[in-house]
């Protein structure tokens, strides 16, 4: 890059989320058929960061942590490999970036909405539109672009933490809202998210579900009306009862095993038996639609120290990461 362009370099930060209840639920038209349905889902502080110009002729488009990158004296007329879901959302941006780097700090696969999260980040800093409610109007361009991108139905709760920040419940019908929740103090002091060691697929996984549910099979159709039920529920214990939040994870988590036993891996089956053993656990749940990834892990009360030791010991790294009430953001 010349001088100028690097004059006239943007930073902006995007957050990646945690689900506490009610995915799947945000695939169209799995909620209108259900009569409406709600997600819980919250920002937290693990940040991509993006690092763009505007100046200049040339594009170029790298991601530090992939170690990948394109180059090239115009806009690619296709996606370049391992970039297309970047290409796509700025394909659709008013402007586009002449450099853009990408550093993720979270794992792939790692059922944080990543991808989901990303595309915000990528279109928001094309519009110049940081968090707040004229980002999210655009949550269903890039919903739709997610289903061009993985040739599948997609959803919509991955974006709002990132185009609004902080914990949100997220309403599905006919008109789709929000609203912001504060989770409960002890809720964030006794809250850990690990990573298995296992990235998963949602859009795979997430496709199996929506086909049965469509077929009308009736455990997929149930189990999907108790993560409806838990949702509702996890809504009001988020920013009132810790204790409720942990029995809620477990029983979303039970219900993800009706969809699929695949959704708990042995890793998941380990951390309950020795948490139960040792008496620091209260609940736990797959982020995303499971299968790996991540967990969203509830203790007990003054239990915090222990589950981590637990956990360090067994190989499966906690993620420093809470809540956050920002969302895209330029720094």
């Amino acid at each position: 890059m010349d001088t100028d362009s690097i004059c006239q370099t943007e930073r902006w930060r995007v957050p990646v989320r945690i689900d506490f209840a009610g995915g799947t639920l945000d695939l169209w038209p799995i909620y209108a058929m259900m009569g409406g349905g709600c997600t819980v889902n919250a920002a937290i502080d693990l940040w991509i960061e993006l690092e763009a110009s505007f100046s200049g002729s040339a594009h170029r488009i790298e991601s530090s942590d992939l170690g990948i990158s394109f180059a090239g004296a115009e806009w690619p007329a296709v996606a370049p490999r391992d970039l297309s879901w970047v290409w796509r959302v700025l394909g659709a941006a008013p402007r586009r970036p002449n450099f853009l780097n990408i550093l993720s700090p979270v794992p792939r696969g790692s059922g944080l909405g990543v991808s989901s999260c990303l595309g915000v980040g990528l279109l928001g800093m094309a519009m110049g539109i940081a968090a707040g409610a004229e980002l999210a109007a655009h949550v269903p361009l890039l919903r739709d672009l997610e289903a061009e991108e993985l040739q599948t139905p997609t959803g919509w709760q991955d974006y709002y933490p990132a185009a609004l920040g902080g914990c949100l419940a997220l309403h599905w019908g006919s008109k789709t809202r929000w609203e912001s929740i504060a989770p409960h103090r002890e809720l964030l002091e006794d809250l850990l998210i690990f990573y298995t060691g296992q990235p998963h697929h949602s859009g795979l996984t997430n496709w199996e579900a929506y086909k049965r549910f469509i077929e009308g099979d009736a455990t997929t159709r149930d189990a999907l009306k108790e993560i409806a039920s838990v949702a509702d529920e996890m809504r009001l214990a988020v920013p009132n009862d810790p204790l409720e939040v942990g029995a809620l994870l477990e029983r979303e988590g039970a219900a993800r095993m009706r969809l699929s036993p695949l959704v708990e891996t042995d890793a998941m089956r380990s951390v309950r038996e020795r948490g139960k053993r040792d008496g620091w656990f209260l609940g736990m749940k797959p982020c995303g639609a499971g299968g790996g990834g991540c967990c969203l892990l509830v203790v007990k009360k003054g239990g915090r120290e222990a589950a981590q030791a637990a956990l360090d010991a067994m190989d499966l790294p906690v993620l420093k990461a809470d809540i956050t009430q920002r969302g895209l953001h330029r720094v």
